[in-house]
């Protein structure tokens, strides 16, 4: 079976991925791109708010329009039980840049790769890349219904770093988390996302369009094992104060799952041909509220620095791309342990290891280590990213 060729091949069909092949069409309109993604994104996923700063984002990817018609809840505020037990809320009309939004991922993922395709990207749902491996034409992808060469590779297959050695690439774990989320039918909610800080993690909620509801609690798989259990994961809901209220007595489950949310990193963040975009690049704690934001941007100056490759930049795209990723976890280190240590108030396992991480950082960190602005806001105002 001969190989197919393209000048760029995205190796994952989500939010990072579809970015990257939007980019790369609009930047370099005359090279042919392919994007391959081994789900189908009918499944679902963990809820996400998508705060209003991503609206530059979509407009600059040509996806604004299309995003605007999907009709995905607005959220309106943030309800906070974080720094002490009185409910904490911050609503959106208070906000220079207006609301956020409650996704269902499924939909928008699905949305962005509808986007690529009529963008004229070559998309591919249900195409799991098996290994890749460089030869003198570039990258060789090894599918089941066969090979794909292209000349510069965006690996974007988010938490799934199983390419990883292929690309001789290292991953780093900084943290380890677990969300244990299940999802709702008939549970309306008033477009407010909702988390709570409980002594075993803490606890995320938000409506989605349909009357549905995800809820998730978050903490660290040694410590939240049982909650794989539906007995312990309902008990340990109906303990909390904010969030347990918003599943009514009637919601039917539809799903459930368990999905790692620690912070990890990969390295190298780009290699000779290839570069790492989103959570395969650098997936971080929900609580930091990167989420696709994260994904959105990096994809986007990951399509820069591949089409910098092509052009003979590779040296210069790699050590740009590298910079910016490394900046991006310096910032990312203190602020997350101050929005955790401003929690801190329960001596359980979960949050002694927090603690206990901020004094290790404390000791190791210059005290001058710089936080963007976007970052220094309260830990009573966060979006989780899940």
């Amino acid at each position: 079976m001969p190989s197919e060729q393209a000048d760029f091949a995205v190796i994952g069909g989500g939010p990072a991925g579809a970015a990257a092949a939007l980019m790369l069409r609009r930047h370099a309109p005359g090279r042919s791109v392919i994007l391959l993604e081994a789900g189908r994104h009918d499944r679902p996923k963990p809820g996400e708010v998508l705060p209003a700063l991503a609206q530059a984002l979509l407009r600059q990817l040509g996806m604004w329009t299309l995003f605007a018609e999907a009709g995905f809840v607005e959220n309106r505020a943030l309800v906070s039980v974080w720094a002490n037990e009185a409910p904490s809320e911050r609503h959106s009309i208070f906000s220079a840049q207006g609301p956020g939004w409650q996704l269902d991922r499924a939909r928008f993922d699905r949305l962005m790769v509808e986007g690529a395709k009529a963008a004229g990207v070559e998309t591919r749902l249900g195409s799991a890349v098996h290994s890749a491996v460089r030869d003198d034409q570039g990258w060789r992808l090894k599918l089941v219904e066969g090979d794909v060469v292209a000349r510069a590779v965006i690996w974007a297959t988010g938490r799934s770093w199983r390419l990883a050695r292929c690309f001789g690439a290292t991953l780093q774990m900084h943290g380890h988390l677990a969300a244990y989320t299940r999802f709702f039918d008939r549970a309306p909610g008033d477009s407010r996302m909702v988390i709570e800080a409980r002594p075993e993690g803490w606890w995320y909620s938000a409506d989605l369009p349909g009357q549905r509801r995800v809820v998730a609690c978050l903490t660290d798989p040694d410590l939240g094992s049982e909650l794989r259990q539906a007995e312990h994961w309902y008990r340990a809901l109906a303990a909390t104060r904010s969030i347990a209220p918003l599943v009514p007595p009637d919601a039917v489950e539809t799903a459930s799952l368990v999905k790692s949310a620690g912070t990890a990193t990969i390295d190298p963040a780009a290699g000779e041909g290839w570069v790492a975009a989103g959570d395969s690049l650098f997936c971080a704690d929900p609580l930091s509220s990167r989420g696709i934001v994260h994904a959105l941007r990096s994809g986007i100056l990951a399509a820069y620095a591949a089409s910098d490759m092509l052009e003979g930049r590779g040296d210069f795209a790699r050590a740009r791309y590298a910079a910016i990723a490394a900046q991006g976890f310096a910032d990312y280190v203190p602020a997350l342990a101050a929005h955790y240590a401003a929690a801190a108030r329960w001596d359980t396992p979960f949050w002694q290891r927090r603690r206990s991480h901020v004094e290790d950082r404390a000791a190791i960190q210059e005290p001058a280590m710089s936080i963007s602005s976007g970052e220094k806001q309260s830990n009573e105002t966060r979006h989780p990213g899940l």
